[in-house]
């Protein structure tokens, strides 16, 4: 039971269209405007990577790049997405700072992620055999 993607030049929406099987994907109509104008688009596809790969692949300098050490909310935001990627590998607590963040605690004043983040990337690369 496949579920396609298209752009619909009846409404301009992208629009997921469900089919109960492949052959009646022959002939798709836009489920908001009845348009059989449709232009298939390729789904994104995840991919599955170790830990090994995506501590690997976590690029220091980028990451730190992306803090502003002006703005809270920004901190928060990248502490979140941090948190939320990689808690579970480094062992972090980007989470827990991006909570007081939010609270409106000064995270810079608690901790100094551009440390936290050097050090657990490399504790977790040894931990993983130092092949990441």
């Amino acid at each position: 039971m496949p579920i396609y993607q298209y752009d619909c030049a009846g409404c301009d929406r992208r629009v997921e269209v469900f089919f109960r099987s492949a052959k009646a994907a022959a002939d798709p109509a836009c489920p908001e405007c009845g348009s059989h104008d449709l232009k298939r688009l390729i789904s994104r596809v995840a991919r599955v990577r170790s830990s090994a790969e995506r501590i690997g692949g976590i690029d220091l300098d980028q990451e730190l790049g992306r803090l502003d050490g002006k703005d809270p909310a920004a901190f928060s935001r990248w502490a979140r997405r941090m948190g939320d990627q990689f808690d579970d590998e480094l062992g972090s607590d980007f989470g827990e700072l991006a909570d007081r963040a939010d609270a409106g605690d000064d995270p810079v004043e608690r901790a100094d992620p551009v440390h936290t983040l050097r050090h657990r990337v490399d504790k977790a690369k040894e931990q993983l055999g130092g092949d990441a």
